[in-house]
């Protein structure tokens, strides 16, 4: 999906939580700020963040 994203196939990803979107908080931040780069927004439902967010 990473792959898809940044060919611009999707531009918003949902995950449930955090935790369904990495295994790690590492890797959760890398991949979000990766996508960011490329104009892909992430939403993260339980936590209510949304990476395009100026907040």
């Amino acid at each position: 999906m990473i792959e898809e994203c940044k060919a611009r196939y999707i531009d918003l990803v949902i995950a449930k939580s955090i935790s369904r979107f990495a295994r790690n908080t590492l890797d959760c931040l890398q991949y979000a700020r990766e996508l960011k780069a490329k104009q892909v927004a992430t939403y993260f439902e339980k936590e209510n963040i949304h990476t395009m967010d100026a907040s």
